[in-house]
């Protein structure tokens, strides 16, 4: 009796060290998955590169865009971002779905090009918020890239106007602007900026006047038209006033047509000569050229269709 009471103990302490065994091989095995999945996780988001975005806003005769360029550091230079799969998203003041009662949240989103820059356009409804609100947060946000780590910028910058007037009197020909902005509910004069006065070409902005001039108190500035400029076919010329870059406003432009004397230099008419491009070359030239290919395709598609003859007549003899 005391044997098979030994015995039996004997059996049930071996059931509980198996027990003990195979609850630790459960916990090591859950651990085991668990420090797996966070490793992968850690090396997935260590894999994703960084990339920062540069966002401006742009107000051009009284349209608004927000321009986005977006790069990022490798070696130790600044190459772009031309490869974000992902939207990224224009918010105005919070991050949520638009509210059409205050205006804020989600306004658009964009691709990015192959300069890896994109150009925000606002909706019609933006423009009725405009009249009344004066000061904008814009918040430029990107998530779920494959590639790149979640981002999010913003900038804040506040209504200005800018007014043009040109003078072209006597042989003294020139233009001035003043710049306004809002503060305290209403647009007061932006002292001691600066202001720059230019004429529109084709690609750039040729500047006017003092270079590094600002605004008196009452935010005005002048400057004189040089009267060699060449302007427009349409004899005109673009004036342009414009803030570039600046820290509460943005960048704001405004741009003119005024009457202009001097037209661009026309150029000569180009006349059939051998060193004119193909588009202008004799006519002569053109048409012997065109015959001699025409014989020569011709005569290569008729011995062409003789093969397929002496082919079709091997067939039926």
């Amino acid at each position: 009796m005391k044997e098979m009471k030994n015995e039996y103990l004997h059996i049930k302490s071996k059931k509980s060290q198996c027990r003990i065994i195979f609850i630790l091989l459960i916990i090591s095995a859950l651990t085991f998955t668990y420090n797996s999945t966070v490793a992968q996780e850690t090396k997935d988001s260590a894999a994703k590169l960084s990339f920062t975005m540069n966002i401006s806003a742009i107000v051009s005769n009284g349209t608004r865009n927000v321009n986005v360029r977006v790069t990022r550091k490798e070696n130790k230079k600044t190459i772009i971002v031309d490869d974000l799969n992902t939207p990224l998203n224009l918010y105005l003041n919070e991050v949520k779905d638009y509210d059409p009662v205050t205006g804020a949240g989600w306004i658009s989103k964009i691709l990015l090009n192959n300069e890896g820059e994109g150009i925000f356009t606002f909706p019609a409804w933006f423009r009725g918020l405009a009249d009344s609100v004066h000061e904008y947060t814009f918040i430029v946000k990107v998530n779920a890239d494959p590639k790149y780590e979640d981002a999010e910028e913003q900038i804040t910058v506040v209504d200005a106007k800018i007014n043009l007037e040109y003078s072209g009197e006597d042989s003294v020909k020139t233009f001035a602007a003043s710049i306004s902005g809002w503060k305290d509910q209403a647009y007061s004069p932006i002292a001691n900026t600066e202001l720059k006065l230019c004429i529109k070409r084709t690609f750039n902005f040729l500047p006017v006047g003092q270079a590094g001039a600002t605004t008196d108190s009452s935010g005005f500035i002048s400057g004189e038209l040089p009267l060699d400029v060449p302007g427009n076919a349409n004899k005109t010329i673009t004036l342009a006033a414009r803030l570039e870059d600046d820290d509460t406003y943005g960048t704001v432009e405004v741009t003119k047509d005024v009457p202009w004397a001097i037209l661009p230099k026309a150029n000569p008419v180009r006349g059939r000569t051998l060193w004119s491009p193909g588009d202008n070359a004799p006519l002569l030239l053109v048409i012997s050229s065109v015959t001699i290919i025409v014989i020569i395709w011709g005569t290569i598609f008729y011995l062409v269709s003789l093969l397929f003859k002496i082919r079709n007549l091997g067939k039926t003899l």
